[in-house]
């Protein structure tokens, strides 16, 4: 059976986002997926799973905003900046106050730079970093790597603390893609004269999804038969992308073929659909006479008033 289109699936943590994948694997058979943003082993949470053609939007969602819920403990730094690691750093803790993290939270709103953590992803010489955190040898040691030039520009959006009690508080936060949330942590501590550790890590909202909406495993494997309700169809996915909606066989089939289509500007608006607020309109979900997508078609408008649309990429 083809399926295409999402799941969001709570991830407990304790498990690797690619272990959710191979889990689905197992259970709907053989389906090409894909996941929309890594979620750290220890992290829980909203994790989107593209299903069959789906897989192809994967780009156009990682690039929405995603948004944590976190618990931070003050006075101790680890070597992952998680939990999970070696204790490298200890400060005191007992002046950082409520009004201080406030104070500095507003600081990290807006376009910031990040020094990434060195247990990540991110690469440096075609390896991860984490492959230098672990090395045993003095070429692919931690040192050799400088972390400083690794440095990436990153947008907090909304930060915000829940709740604060002495030694520890809890935060809030929506962010671009690539934002470590470990690496805030650190440096929201450093801004307060402390260090830090993040002890919980949730992710609350990912691809256009909130936690509320995503559905955990074992809910999952309750009823497999009905995996496919759980399926969010391709032409429903919340995109920061209008609709382009085409009824007309012969513009459909010319955009299939990757042709060019000129058409005007009154003919395009009135097919626009779902238009989304600040959606720049140089992108649209293509979308044919029985509801099904089928590409993104890349719009060029004219100052004389013809629109070109063009396929950019098919589903």
């Amino acid at each position: 059976m083809q399926i295409d289109g999402l799941i969001a699936v709570n991830k407990p943590a304790g498990m690797v986002s690619k272990d959710v994948s191979r889990w689905l694997t197992r259970r709907i058979g053989k389906v090409k997926l894909g996941h929309v943003g890594t979620l750290d082993p220890a992290a829980a949470g909203v994790l989107p799973i593209l299903l069959g053609r789906a897989t192809r939007l994967q780009d156009f969602l990682l690039d929405m905003p995603k948004s944590y819920e976190f618990d931070v403990a003050f006075g101790i730094e680890t070597d992952t900046l998680d939990q999970d690691g070696k204790v490298i750093s200890e400060s005191s803790w007992d002046h950082v106050s409520e009004s201080a993290l406030q104070q500095a939270i507003r600081s990290f709103i807006g376009e910031i730079e990040q020094v990434p953590p060195l247990f990540s992803a991110v690469k440096y010489k075609g390896k991860p970093l984490y492959d230098y955190a672990r090395g045993d040898s003095a070429k692919n040691s931690a040192d050799s790597v400088p972390l400083e030039e690794l440095k990436r520009r990153v947008t907090v959006t909304d930060f915000e603390m829940l709740r604060f009690k002495p030694g520890s508080g809890t935060f809030r936060i929506t962010c671009s893609k690539g934002t470590y949330v470990r690496s805030l942590v650190r440096d929201l501590a450093y801004a307060v004269d402390s260090c830090a550790t993040l002890t919980r890590l949730v992710r609350t909202q990912a691809a256009g999804i909130a936690i509320e909406d995503s559905v955990t495993l074992e809910s999952i494997d309750l009823d497999l038969s009905r995996f496919s309700d759980l399926v969010v169809p391709i032409s429903d996915i919340r995109m920061n992308l209008s609709d382009y909606s085409c009824s007309d066989h012969s513009i459909v089939s010319r955009l299939r073929n990757g042709q060019k289509v000129i058409l005007g500007q009154e003919q395009f608006e009135r097919c626009l659909k779902n238009v989304k607020e600040g959606d720049p309109g140089d992108l649209v979900l293509l979308i044919d006479d029985s509801g099904i997508a089928f590409g993104v078609g890349c719009v060029r408008r004219h100052e004389s008033g013809p629109v070109e649309l063009v396929m950019k990429r098919g589903l």
